[in-house]
């Protein structure tokens, strides 16, 4: 497979070559393309627990936290992932 990447898009691909952390501009890519698809799939991840908390929202099963509460709530689960 053959890209051509705009001349700003390649000047990055330059520069991380320049890091030295890469070997080769493709895998420059597949790093930036891995890191996409992380991110897509946090991001579906968050959106999935989005619509659970309006489902529970809606059916009426909300506990009051204070912002304190809230964060601690928030850590524990994002740890137990």
């Amino acid at each position: 497979m053959t890209i051509t990447l705009p001349p700003a898009l390649n000047a990055l691909v330059v520069k991380k070559l320049a890091t030295g952390l890469y070997d080769n501009a493709a895998d420059v890519v597949r790093d930036a393309l891995r890191q996409m698809e992380a991110r897509e799939s946090a991001l579906a991840a968050l959106k999935q627990e989005v619509q659970i908390g309006f489902g529970q929202l809606d059916a009426g099963d909300v506990v009051e936290m204070d912002r304190a509460s809230f964060l601690n709530h928030f850590k524990a689960r994002r740890q137990s992932t």
